[in-house]
């Protein structure tokens, strides 16, 4: 007899630990990862409007008139038949490049749009991450939200939630206000975010049950 086992299919991630004490608050602030990125692309799109910008005002208009500059050189040395000299600014001359009208009026459009589109984006990280989650005394805190009691929550959308860690708890609290309120494990802690929403769960009676895992058995020879 040899005994064959069936394979088993990978283990869920666990969920974050809950602290021992249901009283205990949990608390997820803002992400540093979500912040960090975010504070990365307003840092890109201010650099990239400021080169623009020195492009457009200083760096192409004076191109233009050296070339110009140069040409008038050129033809100086032409007539006076100084050949060594007239090929080296035609040199100099080939080494810059004439930029239209058009190019420059792009660059100082870029230049104006860009470092605003990087403060708004800025503005809106900080918005969008702003205070804290907070689960204490089974009451639920979320920026921009009254505080939900756990037994006002009417259901759970977390068709999300494994993939990208983002839930919506929908609530209908005691004086008829009804909301949805986003828990986001990017742009909040995850660790705490998490522990938050399997304590949410499991007030509600909403956590998965595992799965079993298919029996080892033998097979004759």
């Amino acid at each position: 007899m040899m005994a064959q086992t069936t394979p088993q299919p990978p283990a869920p991630t666990p969920a974050a630990p809950l602290p021992a004490d249901p009283r205990t608050p949990i608390i997820a602030r803002a992400s540093k990862e979500y912040r960090v990125k975010r504070l990365i692309i307003v840092a890109m799109l201010v650099g990239m409007g400021l080169w623009f910008a020195y492009d457009g005002w200083i760096n192409w208009p004076h191109e233009n008139q050296r070339i110009e500059q140069l040409r008038g050189e050129i033809e100086t040395a032409r007539k006076a038949n100084d050949n060594n000299k007239r090929a080296n600014l035609e040199v100099e001359i080939g080494n810059l490049k004439q930029h239209s009208d058009t190019d420059i009026r792009w660059q100082k459009i870029l230049a104006s749009i860009l470092p605003p589109i990087g403060l708004l984006v800025l503005a809106w990280a900080l918005y969008n991450s702003r205070g804290a989650y907070r689960l204490q005394d089974d009451t639920l805190h979320v920026p921009g939200h009254p505080p939900i009691p756990l037994d006002a929550v009417r259901s759970i959308d977390k068709t999300d939630w494994d993939r990208k860690g983002i839930a919506y708890i929908n609530y209908e609290l005691i004086n008829k206000t009804t909301g949805s309120a986003r828990l986001d494990d990017f742009i909040y802690d995850r660790k705490p975010t998490d522990a938050i929403f399997a304590r949410i769960e499991q007030f509600t009676g909403t956590a998965e049950t595992p799965k079993p895992q298919p029996n080892t058995f033998a097979t004759p020879n």
